[in-house]
């Protein structure tokens, strides 16, 4: 018994800790954002309870041995306290809507209408209610005979699928780079292999799936803060003045090489360019783009993309001009590779990806 009532310690903190220091988690926001998480915890607590509901019924020995321990009715009245009238409770209808129930509606109806302060004080009222649920549930369970641990790992691991569900479509709308969808499709496939262990009692198994998944799902969610961050206008402006200077180091570098009997021109066709003039005429129309576009969002990526070629194109350059100071026998004395302030943008300016 002492094993049970361990087992639903996790659920039990979960919707004790949103009741008495909810205030702390959003302590910082706005009234209305306040309002906004007070409501959806409200309503994440009714859902948890159901679910547990929905365990019980669905495992034939735990719902036989709570009819057999007479308890069912004590367990079904606290679930009357969650639902709405007409909610088929135990397969009869309720007549009237429960307390917690009709609070949440309350404070969901208030938040609408703008009274945050009153959608607070209700959401936490529905929250009181549904802890107690809870814990008599709990008590039920116990009492029944029930092992409350595998069906209540099961309610936490389904939540856990969930959420995990719902993130993938979040982000799927957030995101258009194939390789990261690829990545949200893998972890969807993951989270379908861990609902279908769920299914037949693996948990184990669906634990480790979801463990993969979310793996995954947090990659996307770093990936995408990159990405946030390359579309600052303000630091391409600052990748585009490096590209500025390392143009003109070039320039230089290049007179240097014609001095030193290097042909630039021979270099630069092997690098897919005509000549030198071609060469600073695409680094100039690469700058240019980025410049007249670096804060249009529909060309934003496309500048990202060139400036990453640009990166390429100095870093090859670069490495060129060094091998044929090499060839020559003259070491390093007037290659020396481009200066880098490690701000640039992947290989540009020897600094690693933003």
């Amino acid at each position: 018994m002492k094993q049970s009532k361990l087992a639903i310690v996790a659920i039990l903190i979960t919707v004790v800790a949103m009741v008495a220091p909810a205030s702390a988690y959003i302590g910082s926001q706005n009234i209305e954002t306040k309002a906004e998480r007070m409501v959806d915890i409200a309503y994440d607590a009714q859902e948890t309870i159901m679910g547990i509901v929905a365990r019980v019924e669905g495992n034939d020995t735990a719902y036989d041995l709570l009819i057999a321990s007479g308890l069912d009715k004590f367990f079904y009245d606290n679930v009357s306290l969650c639902v709405d009238v007409d909610y088929p409770v135990n397969g009869v209808s309720a007549e009237t809507a429960g307390d917690g129930w009709t609070l949440l509606v309350d404070a969901n109806t208030l938040l609408e209408s703008g009274d945050y302060q009153e959608a607070i004080e209700s959401a936490r009222e529905a929250l009181e209610i549904f802890r107690e649920v809870l814990r008599s549930i709990n008590d039920i369970l116990v009492d029944a005979g029930i092992e409350t641990g595998e069906i209540l790992d099961a309610q936490l691991l389904q939540e856990a699928i969930d959420r995990s569900q719902d993130r993938i479509t979040q982000l799927q709308d957030l995101i258009a780079d194939e390789e990261l969808l690829g990545n949200l499709t893998d972890a969807k496939n993951l989270l379908d292999e861990a609902q279908a262990a769920l299914g037949s009692g693996e948990l184990g198994d669906a634990k480790d799936a979801l463990i993969e998944a979310n793996s995954i799902i947090s990659y996307v969610c770093k990936e995408l803060r990159t990405i946030a961050q390359e579309l600052n206008p303000g630091r391409i402006t600052s990748y585009i003045a490096h590209a500025r200077q390392y143009k003109e180091q070039f320039q230089e570098r290049f007179g240097h090489a014609w001095n030193d009997d290097i042909n630039v021109n021979a270099l630069l066709k092997m690098f897919g360019y005509e000549d030198e003039e071609d060469f600073m005429q695409k680094l100039q129309q690469i700058i240019n783009y980025a410049e007249n576009n670096k804060e249009h969002k529909e060309a934003i990526r496309e500048v990202i993309q060139n400036l990453k070629e640009l990166g390429q194109m100095i870093k090859n350059m670069d490495k060129g001009l060094k091998q044929e100071y090499r060839n020559k026998g003259n070491g390093n004395s007037n290659g020396n590779g481009l200066a880098g302030s490690g701000k640039g943008y992947g290989n540009m300016g020897g600094g690693n990806s933003p």
